[in-house]
């Protein structure tokens, strides 16, 4: 049985990621269909999560931290399936620890 913050845990990965891409939190809302403010308060939520400020305004774009950059390095392996493997048919839960 899922925990409900399963979700909200995939949700804010989701936001990281697309925040490391676009740089941006209105690019950012507009990709994923959500409203800035939604952005905003997700990425409140993964600073406090991480101890970290993660993307700081850098003019109009948003340059990431260190530890960003760890973090992104750390899931991208998670992130796309290895070639010619199938993804497992179980779930496994990562416990992020800042």
């Amino acid at each position: 049985m899922s925990r409900p913050t399963d979700t909200t845990d995939v949700y804010l990965l989701r936001v990281f990621s697309t925040l490391m891409d676009e740089r941006s939190v209105a690019r950012t809302a507009t990709r994923l269909g959500r409203s800035r403010d939604a952005i905003d308060t997700a990425l409140r939520h993964l600073r406090r999560m991480f101890g970290d400020p993660l993307l700081l305004k850098d003019g109009s774009r948003m340059a990431p931290t260190e530890r960003a950059l760890a973090l992104e390095a750390s899931l991208r392996p998670m992130a796309a399936p290895a070639a010619g493997h199938p993804p497992p048919a179980t779930r496994r839960r990562t416990r992020w620890r800042a």
